[in-house]
């Protein structure tokens, strides 16, 4: 310890501090002449380090030391050093420089490199696969990427209308935004080819479906329709819109319908049957119309209800039937007029028999009904008679068996009104003839005849002879 207080006596302290002095001042000479070459004088006269030399310098600065006092020894104060800069030669600078010229390359490189992979990204694009898309899928990919689509068609049964078939560039592959790519686009199955059609009536539904869907047939259209014959599912009827199309000639552009059944149909109790009572038949037609009801009318006669008016119905007022059901109306015809039984009445009495009726008599011989009884009513009795009906019966009664009286005397040309009054008028079919003979009674006249004062049969047939005067005498004598 001694030793080293001894370097602070007052002639060594001085020695030492003149020591430092001298090799500080050299030390700042030389930096001096350094920085005289590495700094240079900016437009205010100050020291800039030169860029080229700025990291060959390094710079360091010193603080301030307070002077301390020695213990025991006399106190000489320490000058106190100003803060200054002190000028160093780095040594590792050549490879500093070196390293940081590769990682500036390396970077100017990458740059490169990324803005390349950039440039590749933003001006190409990859193609997608169009095989399960459509020309619209094609044309907004293209509008979207600029490129130049071109669409060529062809008729295709394997790929939908408007799908893609096939493309120019294939799937992934790297394609430079607005260059040129073809799309074979389908038109769909070609119209005009001739088309088998198969049996349909030997297939179901399904089958058919199938068939269609195979055959791209899409104007071949299945109709489901309730039929009350044929069973749910069955065939029911092909059908051509044009009737010059046949199943021999058929084109896949023809419209044909193929009808299968729903069976029969069944429809809900929805529907309430109103009271028809006294109310018009229009009113019911218009009901049934409407609900779709299936109404069988009769005609009955009524003392109370008005002609056209409805009587009764078979579905009671309320009840719910369903649509395409059947049900019965009776409509008024007003009051009947029931015909007698005219075998019941005299000819006098049966034409005022009914006041109802228009009676019309007559009477007609008869081989088998007696004198007096009836013969026949126009009108079966009890039959009634309706506003709809002509009131009017015609009555036959007998008049027995035809009598014949003598004809003689008669002329030959009065013959045919003496049995048309006498016999055919009411209602006989009596025929005649005539011959001649010799005979001194008046030419012309009846002098026999097969019957005469006896019954005929309505049916007989009369011989009349006729004289030819060949024996009269002569007029005068």
């Amino acid at each position: 310890m001694s030793d080293f207080l001894s370097n602070f006596e007052h002639d060594n302290y001085k020695q030492i501090l003149n020591d430092k002095k001298s090799k500080k001042e050299e030390q700042l000479e030389e930096n001096a002449e350094l920085e005289d070459d590495l700094l240079s004088d900016d437009v205010d006269g100050n020291k800039s380090v030169l860029p080229e030399h700025e990291g060959k310098i390094r710079r360091k600065k010193k603080r301030k030391r307070k002077s301390q006092p020695i213990p025991n020894q006399s106190i000489v104060p320490i000058e106190e050093e100003s803060l200054e800069d002190d000028i160093e030669i780095d040594p590792d600078y050549q490879s500093k420089q070196t390293k940081r010229k590769a990682v500036i390359g390396a970077s100017v490189v990458g740059l490169l490199l990324i803005g390349y992979i950039i440039y590749y990204q933003v001006t190409r694009v990859s193609v997608p696969n169009f095989s399960d898309k459509t020309v619209v899928d094609a044309k907004n990919w293209a509008s979207e990427n600029r490129m130049k689509p071109k669409i060529e068609q062809e008729y295709s049964t394997k790929v939908e209308t408007n799908g893609v078939i096939s493309q120019s560039v294939a799937p992934n592959k790297k394609l430079k935004k607005g260059s040129n790519i073809t799309f074979k686009v389908s038109e769909g199955a070609n119209p005009k080819e001739k088309i088998t059609l198969p049996d349909f009536e030997k297939m179901s539904k399904s089958e058919v479906e199938q068939w269609i869907s195979k055959n791209k047939a899409d104007n071949v259209s299945l109709i489901d329709e309730y039929n009350d014959k044929v069973d749910k599912g069955k065939f029911i009827k092909l059908e051509f819109t044009d009737k010059e199309v046949t199943k021999e000639n058929y084109l896949r552009q023809d419209i044909a319908n193929v009808y299968f059944s729903k069976g029969k149909e069944v429809f809900e109790k929805n529907i309430s049957v109103p009271d028809f009572s006294k109310k018009s038949k229009s009113d019911v037609e218009d009901w049934a119309k409407k609900n779709d009801i299936k109404v069988d009318y009769k005609e009955v006669d009524s003392d109370k209800i008005e002609a056209g008016l409805v009587v009764s119905q078979t579905v009671d007022p309320d009840t719910k039937i369903a649509k395409q059901e059947s049900m019965s109306v009776s409509i008024s015809v007003g009051k009947a007029v029931v015909v007698p039984n005219f075998a019941n009445y005299s000819i006098e009495e049966a034409t005022n028999a009914t006041s109802d009726l228009q009676v019309m008599t007559k009477e007609a011989f008869s081989d088998s009904v007696p004198f007096g009884q009836l013969i026949s009513q126009s009108i079966e009795a009890g039959k009634k008679l309706t506003g709809n009906d002509e009131k009017a019966v015609n009555v036959v009664y007998s008049s027995g068996r035809p009598y014949i009286k003598s004809f003689f005397g008669q002329l030959e040309g009065d013959i045919p009104k003496l049995i048309y009054d006498n016999f055919n008028s009411k209602g006989a079919c009596v025929t005649y003839e005539v011959y001649y003979v010799d005979s001194d009674k008046e030419k012309g006249q009846i002098v026999h005849a097969n019957a005469y004062n006896q019954y005929i049969a309505t049916n007989a047939h009369l011989v009349f002879a006729i004289s030819n005067g060949k024996y009269a005498s002569l007029p005068g004598e």
